[in-house]
């Protein structure tokens, strides 16, 4: 894993059908230490994917913080 994507931010939610909670905001890091829940979410450490509604799956975060 590249050292310092683990430090990017990202705001987890966990959506349940078309509603969406919020968990919080928290580094690659913490974010990848949550349970492997199918239903979280996480925006993109480079982006402001949130206002455009695109969201990241854990396999895609994992991917990012080893690039």
């Amino acid at each position: 894993m590249v050292e310092e994507n683990l430090y990017r931010i990202v705001e987890v939610s966990l959506k349940r059908g078309t509603d969406r909670r919020d968990v919080g905001i928290m580094t690659v890091r913490q974010a990848l230490e949550l349970p492997d829940v199918p239903s979280l979410e996480y925006t993109h450490p480079d982006l402001n994917s949130r206002a455009g509604g695109r969201f990241l799956t854990r396999d895609q975060l994992e991917a990012y913080a080893c690039s």
